[in-house]
């Protein structure tokens, strides 16, 4: 990764730059959030979709900035409205907004993002643009929806998961690709090629990040009470191991998910279970293949360090910690 953020550092710097810039408003309560909750320690991957997909099809211009703070704006928003949903108290390891400001001034901070995008784009004058970031926006809504309709579902079909993420998350890392070739006027072909990656990226990243929540590890407490089961997020960890499991693991896990607060002790139940029926190599292994379909999807792409960097962020997401 360190190889990808030097490749473009001078653009991340302008980004920076250009999120300041860009969050204008008289109200400077928005500016506080907006400020607290991007400068939290993002690793601004969708931005750097938008340089890197930019840069491989060739495009020289500096909109592609103004594009990657849109982009990182619009995921801001969808952050901001997922903790007022979930009742997140965490993020990153900090307080989410919500907690700190309330949830009115979450959601109407979100709504501002979210307009503020579509005031900057239609002031870059790409309809294009314009047009498939609309879209894109309407499945961020569907998919929060229907995450919402099957939360502690444990009935939630693998088809069901495979939807909300697909909307949740997947479909904003393929706009930010597609947003570049774009840009960089390429073809059809590569077009389509970038918005799979995307796609696909964005599909092993979810499935990673539903992975981790699972088994990674708490610096503090040891083993990490997962978030996901906290708030009644029914992930393919535990759809894949609810197949195989008998009644009565599924009734300690319909418990436990139903709980308005659940212990060290009910994680701990859940996650053997999940364990003793393979949920985490289940999930490991679907992740790798989209790791590897995303990969393929640049082959319509010339050799260059551009395209080298976008070969390597799938390996990046799949084999992170955190």
């Amino acid at each position: 990764m360190e190889q990808i953020i030097k490749l473009i550092e001078n653009d991340l710097k302008k980004l920076e730059v250009s999120i300041e810039q860009l969050v204008t408003t008289k109200v400077g309560f928005i500016r506080e959030i907006v400020h607290y909750i991007i400068k939290s320690g993002g690793k601004r991957i969708r931005p750097i979709l938008v340089m890197l997909s930019s840069k491989l099809c060739g495009y020289e211009g500096d909109k592609h900035i103004t594009y990657s703070a849109i982009v990182e704006f619009i995921h801001t928003s969808t952050l901001l409205h997922d903790d007022v949903v979930d009742n997140a108290k965490t993020r990153r390891g900090a307080s989410t907004a919500n907690i700190i400001w309330g949830n009115e001034a979450s959601v109407l901070v979100g709504d501002f993002l979210y307009t503020k995008s579509f005031e900057l784009m239609a002031e870059g004058d790409n309809f294009e643009i314009v047009k498939t970031m609309a879209h894109t926006t309407k499945q961020l809504s569907e998919g929060e929806i229907l995450e919402l309709l099957k939360t502690s579902d444990i009935n939630t079909s693998e088809e069901d998961y495979f939807e909300i993420i697909g909307n949740k998350t997947a479909v904003l890392f393929s706009v930010a690709c597609e947003v570049g070739a774009i840009l960089g006027n390429v073809d059809k072909k590569k077009r389509l090629a970038l918005k799979k990656y995307g796609y696909n990226l964005g599909m092993a990243f979810q499935l990673t990040d539903d992975m981790l929540d699972y088994n990674s590890y708490d610096e503090v407490l040891g083993k990490k009470v997962g978030t996901d089961l906290k708030e009644g997020k029914i992930t393919l960890p535990l759809i894949s191991a609810i197949k195989s499991a008998t009644e009565k693991e599924k009734a300690v896990v319909q418990r436990v998910v139903e709980k308005s607060s659940i212990t060290l002790k009910d994680f701990e139940r859940v996650s053997a279970i999940i364990e003793k029926h393979g949920g985490i190599k289940y999930t490991s292994d679907r992740a790798m293949k989209y790791t590897n379909v995303a990969k393929d999807c640049l082959k319509v792409f010339e050799p260059s360090p551009f395209k080298d960097a976008l070969l390597e962020l799938p390996d990046y997401m799949y084999k992170r910690k955190t």
